[in-house]
């Protein structure tokens, strides 16, 4: 049976099917997915110059359907074929993928969709032989246990999930220099004064003729300059780069991660409370799936919706799927509260690969 077949056939006994478009809106991914995917998805425009663009990824049209309609929660199944410009590799490949939207009960939920992956791969005949997780949560306590300025500490958590990104950033961090004011922009940032950054920005790109959709939003813009002023102003001290960097090379057994993070808060004055309780309750939900489990502290997602455990399956070094929770997205896509979010996709190019 043709791995797709069997991948989509599995996942839909566990979650309702459902369609999307190839052709989407463009603005919800370029508001909301972040710098890497702005640079990589296809824009067209419709006849009535709706800025438009080829389906980048599944998740984000799936959540807006939801938002959009009366359901207190959802549990679908997607496959199809994606489109990204990526440098040495084809422009558009195929996926497979569920999303669990609406669960209370976060930490089953977790376990089920890392345990449907699992279970998906195993049905097609390419079961992962190793998996990793990590948790996003866990990382934003230890930035705020630190005490950081909060656009030092944005930043670290915009950047967690890119390994050479926040490499990069910490070892600025760790020699930084403060600068002086060049412009009104560089005052207005090194102030804090994100209104009015805002204002300027957008009075710029209008006298430059650019629109405010045009790449970066006035709001990131500033946002963006304010974190980089507060950054240039600021040096770690040597024991918080310690904890960040010990923190990140944690990695371990899943089953042994509970008692590893309980001695590292300890260590360093941290604690881990409710986050870490949700995180061991999860991990003994995953203890019997037969399948090599992880922890790496350090395994995140770069993009700012994204709230709890991640998760990464490999095949023969190949990373085959992953997938994690995302509470923050269906706020951003207008939802008048938190919706609780998980899901995953599988690659089905590289699950070829990987025979």
């Amino acid at each position: 049976m043709p791995l797709f077949t069997a991948l989509s056939d599995h996942l839909a006994a566990v979650a309702s099917p459902v369609d999307v478009a190839i052709l989407q809106p463009a603005d919800p991914f370029l508001e909301t997915a972040g710098e890497d995917m702005r640079r990589r998805i296809f824009i067209t425009e419709s006849g009535s110059g709706e800025t438009l663009c080829l389906r980048p990824e599944f998740t984000i049209p799936i959540c807006m359907n939801f938002v959009a309609s009366d359901e207190a929660a959802r549990r679908c199944s997607y496959g199809g074929t994606v489109f990204r410009q990526s440098r040495g590799s084809a422009a558009e490949f195929r996926q497979v993928g569920m999303e669990d939207l609406g669960r209370t009960d976060t930490t089953a939920a977790d376990a089920d969709a890392l345990r449907d992956m699992l279970a998906a791969l195993d049905a097609a005949g390419r079961a992962a032989d190793e998996v990793e997780l990590g948790d996003q949560a866990l990382f934003a306590v230890v930035v705020e246990g630190l005490g950081l300025p909060a656009g030092v500490g944005d930043r670290l958590l915009r950047s967690f999930g890119a390994p050479n990104q926040l490499a990069a950033l910490l070892d600025k961090l760790s020699a930084a220099t403060p600068v002086r004011n060049k412009n009104d922009e560089d005052r207005l940032a090194r102030d804090g004064n994100k209104a009015a950054l805002e204002a300027l920005v957008r009075e710029r790109m209008a006298a430059a003729n650019l629109s405010p959709k045009a790449g970066r939003s006035p709001e990131d813009i500033a946002r963006r300059m304010i974190e980089r002023a507060a950054i240039a102003g600021f040096s770690l001290e040597a024991d918080q780069l310690s904890v960040l960097r010990g923190f990140l090379n944690l990695r371990c057994p899943l089953g042994e991660a509970k008692d590893q993070l309980s001695a590292f808060g300890a260590k360093n004055n941290l604690d881990f409370g409710d986050t870490l309780s949700a995180f061991a309750d999860r991990a003994a939900q995953l203890s019997d799936t037969g399948t090599t489990l992880t922890y790496r502290a350090s395994l995140g997602r770069n993009l700012g919706y994204y709230t709890g455990m991640v998760f990464e399956a490999s095949r023969g070094g190949v990373l085959i799927g992953g997938g994690g929770r995302y509470d923050g997205l269906c706020s951003l896509l207008g939802a008048d509260a938190t919706v609780p979010a998980v899901g995953f996709s599988i690659a089905l190019d590289r699950l070829e690969d990987a025979a």
